[in-house]
């Protein structure tokens, strides 16, 4: 039952007192072992399918702590209603979780986010790139329609973290970090930006150097709908893109934001924003790089769809529901997302 059901028929004294009630005992009803899972539970499918098998499965009576569990018909494999979400296996109570969500929305650093929480660095750490893992869920849902402005974010390549033995060249200290090739080259990330009318943004690694037709179609070809136009450099790979999925390229000249009619300044002001906020990390790895642009995204988009106060209670529902849950050994094996035998090539070659 919706709050505004249950509250229309209720007197005006009736409802002071129940809001009093609230605001005194809001972190004791929070608190309960099984307050994620009646969240996770009020937006569970009725018909919920076997991951193993295919079959259909049933509940099958619930834990100490008040948690459903579920079992499948066929191959008789468990679960609960946390199994696979973000929370499955964590200890930590709703109030934890919400608060490091809250965090994360305010771009707070690990050890600021440990020291609020009263849990370790490493944990935070963990926590941090679960939701950020969590994010992608949303991500991939976003689509590009009517009129698209779209441009290129290149970054430097970041190993942080990376052990001695693993470098693909020899270690040098950070602050020498410079490329020998000057301008783009195969030492640079390509990250296509594109932004649509609707505020739909899109940010994506597609690879090394130049951004090339491929590029292209792995990141925008299956994000368009109803799409029209792209407003975008004179580059080919941009020809030759709209030319294959029919849309307007409006071209403007390299090194200009307009043509006098149409421009990119929103991807631009976009970048601007980006570099702002990542300046913040001192320093984002490469592997984790797409996780952070992803967060920025989410940022970006949340604060366009949804009023302040609400931003933090649809956040906490739409990372917690859906299946997205990664081991914490696994955060620290991420796939890196460019060939570091191409960027490095000359150093294999030496050796």
């Amino acid at each position: 039952m919706k709050i505004e059901e249950l509250l229309k028929d209720l007197d005006p004294i009736t409802i002071i007192e129940f809001k009093n009630y609230i605001i005194n005992h809001l972190s004791e009803l929070c608190s309960t072992k099984n307050s994620n899972s009646k969240i996770i539970s009020k937006f569970k499918n009725e018909n919920m399918i076997c991951k193993e098998c295919g079959s259909k499965i049933y509940k099958n009576g619930r834990t100490q702590n008040g948690i459903q569990k579920y079992i499948c018909s066929c191959c008789k494999k468990t679960y609960s209603e946390t199994t696979n979400t973000i929370i499955c296996h964590s200890k930590l109570p709703f109030e934890v979780w919400k608060n490091i969500i809250d965090n994360l929305l305010n771009g707070f650093s690990l050890r600021r986010i440990a020291e609020e929480n009263n849990i370790s660095l490493l944990t935070s750490f963990r926590i941090r790139h679960k939701v950020l893992y969590a994010l992608k869920t949303f991500v991939n849902s976003i689509n590009l329609s009517v009129e698209i402005q779209s441009d290129e974010k290149y970054f430097s390549i970041n190993l942080k973290e990376t052990k001695p033995i693993n470098m693909p060249r020899y270690s040098k200290k950070r602050s020498s970090i410079k490329s020998p090739y000057r301008g783009i080259s195969h030492h640079k990330i390509c990250v296509v930006s594109s932004i649509d009318e609707f505020d739909n943004l899109l940010l994506e690694i597609v690879g090394l150097g130049r951004c090339t037709t491929d590029m292209l179609n792995d990141s925008l070809g299956q994000k368009l709908n109803n799409a029209k136009s792209i407003n975008a450099d004179s580059a080919s790979a941009y020809q030759e893109f709209c030319q294959n999925n029919q849309l307007i390229l409006n071209a403007i000249s390299s090194g200009f934001h307009s043509d006098g009619i149409y421009n990119i300044s929103k991807i631009n002001g976009v970048h601007s924003q980006l570099e702002t906020w990542l300046k913040k990390f001192r320093g984002v790895s490469t592997r984790h790089l797409q996780e952070y642009l992803d967060w920025f995204v989410y940022i970006f988009i949340m604060k366009k769809r949804f009023m302040l106060n609400k931003i933090k209670t649809e956040s906490y529902t739409n990372i917690i529901i859906d299946n997205n849950y990664i081991k914490a050994k696994d955060i620290f094996h991420i796939k890196m997302p460019i060939d570091l035998n191409i960027a490095y090539a000359e150093y294999f070659n030496q050796s």
